[in-house]
């Protein structure tokens, strides 16, 4: 080979396949071609382990060093450093039969319409494959020639043409789509065609190139003089993913090539097979259940509690009186409050529903199957389908992660938001930094719905950290000007009232709160005293864990859901040191380890706390499940989860059991109406809770829906006095 005199560069894409790499070069070597050639090996290896050896054994080749961008991303690499006037694309599991390259190069060269040149591919038993070039690929083709459909009528016309079923393959024949495995391509008519589009990372490539060549009126040949055998998908099998990149290079060329709309339909018809069908029909079944569950008979037992009640009139008094509120309500600290967003959430509810308490009641329980979706989402993408399913199933059948989907309180939206928190933080930390602004925007809304959730910066900060030390250019990205534009805005608009009434108040709910976060937790750590009034203690906080954790995984035992915990956490840990913190996985557990530490070490017995953690703690109570080998043991250990979730959450009235119900209380509301008629009045109550001012504030904005008038305070007006015991209420008029 002369060094200008180049007729062909042979580039070959490398993945995890050494061996047929090495097997291949020797092939070609071996075929002794006349025409002057050069190889290019593109290493797309994480960890690059061939250069040594390829170098020594292979002294003339090419060898690239390459990020794994996918194949198309490689060769549009090695293109820059081929010579050659003709590009022969090579996959590293092929063998040359005969003379291959010669003969593909005859036929191919000085003709100045010619696209692609494929070389007829063989198995390793030297048979011909059977499907090799196609029509162009759209989406009538694709419904009928790879989905079920021809799995069933596999002689139906439209999948016949398309495969050009009955074609001679000892000729040369004309294709509209050529296959790429071993191929020949001008090096211009390449470049001019675009090259390879870098967003498929494998397969669908020669569709979207033929597709692009056809528009500048180039054709595309199979010839079958040039033999090679193809070991098919010896990299990508190895890889364990090869579905996944199918699903996704296809869903990514129908949105390219036909837009959105055709895409998903397309999409959503090829997905339907036999496994798809399992799964799209368990995903549904576990959907319906757990809707059942959080609409069954939900105008009789849910919950309505002041501080859903001090919401309700909140949002009422933007409506009617338009005061928009910068703040929510008080926490345990009454000078700290949580956000608004749960107000502005039920404002458009209640104009809808002419403020019915209801409402706001069915906003949650939406927001508690959209929950169960995510749930799936997140477990499919980032384990796998079968962990989805289960992860969805424990979610949609938790008793207390129900109990919470049918109360419409400030806290209940939590866990959709951690499920996208685990999402938007394992693409950020597998290296897409376009996430990174959606991380900020769910922790922001995190922190309008419960301020503990802010412990979960500690995660945030850490992977910040770690990328900074890790990853060469790491905090580059981050503060690059779209990147960082994004951050901000994400971070500051679900803040802005909270902002706006910190400078108008003196920095209480950011930086006073963030001085007193330390000083609490210098607190913890024993550098400051607390204080005479301080009652949380470790072992309340501790024990009342322990009594909603079996609520949320095993209500009919302790012992069982005490065993489910401890191994839970144990396997979780195991895993933890194999699968590392940066990893979807590790995201995870780090999250959910930090939010649990926090709570025990605070002390505090607050069920608020424990929302945030429902979906890290059902998330190890999945993989638990998921380790168990036997898929028989899997049925019956989710039938048994099955039978006892909905019985006791049926049967206790789904956890308001010998509790006043917001039905109960819409009663008694009626009860006063009937004492005030049109005169003014003033509320009192009496029962648990009484002590805070919230107490009475449910039947404040009931009476109000009832006959649509404020209740007043004034001493001049009737009383009445509205007892809670049990689950009665003694509505009396005492003055």
């Amino acid at each position: 080979m002369q060094k200008n005199n180049i007729e062909i560069s042979i580039i070959i894409v490398h993945y995890n396949v050494k061996k047929e790499l090495f097997e291949c070069l020797y092939s070609i070597y071996k075929s002794e071609p006349r025409v002057s050639f050069e190889i290019i090996v593109v290493d797309n290896d994480e960890e690059k382990v061939i250069e040594t050896d390829l170098k020594n054994k292979f002294p003339k080749v090419v060898y690239v060093k390459n990020k794994n961008t996918g194949w198309g991303g490689g060769v549009n690499k090695g293109l820059g450093y081929a010579r050659g006037k003709y590009i022969y694309l090579l996959n590293p599991d092929t063998l040359f039969i005969n003379n291959a390259l010669d003969k593909i190069y005859e036929f191919g060269k000085d003709e100045p319409d010619i696209g692609i040149a494929s070389s007829l591919l063989f198995d390793t038993n030297k048979k011909v494959y059977p499907l090799q070039g196609t029509k162009l690929l759209n989406p009538v083709s694709a419904i009928f020639s790879l989905s079920f459909i021809n799995k069933f009528f596999p002689n139906n016309p439209v999948a016949r043409k398309f495969w050009m079923r009955g074609r001679d393959k000892k000729t040369v024949q004309q294709v509209e789509s050529a296959t790429l495995s071993a191929a020949l391509i001008r090096k211009d008519v390449l470049i001019k065609a675009g090259k390879f589009d870098e967003n498929y990372f494998l397969y669908y490539e020669e569709y979207d190139l033929s597709k692009r060549l056809k528009k500048l009126e180039y054709k595309n040949f199979i010839v079958s003089e040039s033999k090679v055998v193809h070991i098919w998908e010896a990299s990508a099998i190895k890889t364990g993913r090869t579905n996944e990149f199918i699903q996704e290079s296809r869903k990514y060329y129908f949105k390219k090539h036909y837009g959105n709309l055709t895409a998903s339909f397309v999409e959503l018809i090829l997905g339907l097979n036999k496994r798809n069908l399992f799964t799209y029909s368990a995903i549904l079944g576990i959907i319906l259940i757990g809707t059942f569950l959080r609409f069954d008979k939900l105008n009789l037992y849910a919950p309505f509690i002041g501080d859903q009640a001090w919401f309700y009139l909140s949002a009422r008094d933007v409506i009617i009186s338009g005061q928009i509120p910068l703040l929510g309500i008080t926490s345990s600290h009454t000078w700290i409050h949580q956000g608004p967003l749960w107000t502005y959430m039920l404002v458009p509810v209640f104009t809808l529903f002419n403020f019915n308490p209801l409402s706001g009641v069915y906003l949650t329980a939406i927001l508690g199957v959209i929950s169960i979706i995510a749930a799936y989402k997140f477990g499919a993408t980032f384990i796998s389908t079968k962990f989805g399913i289960l992860f969805a199933f424990l979610f949609a059948l938790s008793p207390l992660v129900v109990y919470h989907s049918r109360f419409a309180y400030h806290t209940s939206p939590i866990p959709l938001f951690i499920l996208i928190l685990f999402f938007a933080i394992s693409k950020w930390i597998k290296g897409n930094v376009n996430y990174f602004p959606l991380v900020l925007f769910i922790m922001s809304i995190l922190y309008n719905f419960e301020l503990a959730t802010v412990i979960f910066w500690v995660v945030i900060i850490f992977y910040l950290i770690y990328g900074a030390y890790k990853k060469k250019g790491y905090i580059k990205n981050i503060l690059s000007k779209q990147i960082l534009s994004f951050s901000i805005l994400a971070l500051l608009i679900p803040m802005i009232p909270i902002l706006i009434y910190d400078i108008q108040n003196g920095l209480p709910q950011t930086i006073v709160f963030a001085g007193w976060f330390f000083y609490k937790l210098l607190q913890v750590i024993g550098f400051v005293e607390k204080s005479m009034i301080d009652t949380s203690s470790f072992s309340s906080a501790f024990n009342f864990f322990f009594v909603k954790y079996q609520s949320l995984v095993f209500p009919i035992n302790q012992y069982v859901s005490y065993a489910v915990f401890f191994a839970s956490v144990t396997f979780s840990f195991i895993l933890l040191q194999r699968k590392g913190l940066v990893s979807p996985f590790g995201s995870v557990i780090f999250l959910t380890a930090v939010g649990l530490m926090a709570y025990f070490i605070s002390g505090v017995s607050s069920e608020a706390y424990l929302v945030m953690l429902f979906p890290g703690l059902l998330f190890m109570v999945t993989y638990l499940i998921y380790g168990i080998k036997s898929k028989y043991l899997i049925a019956s250990v989710s039938l048994v989860i099955l039978v006892i979730s909905v019985y006791y959450s049926v049967s206790s009235n789904y956890l308001t059991l010998n509790t006043v119900t917001l039905r109960d209380k819409i009663i008694a509301s009626y009860e006063v109406y009937t004492l005030v008629g049109d005169n003014d009045y003033i509320l009192k109550y009496r029962g648990p809770g009484q002590q805070f001012e919230s107490s009475v504030m449910p039947y404040e904005y009931l009476v109000w829906w009832v006959n649509q008038r404020y209740p007043y305070r004034s001493s001049y007006f009737s009383e009445i006095l509205i007892t809670e015991q049990e689950n009665e209420i003694i509505v009396e008029k005492i003055n």
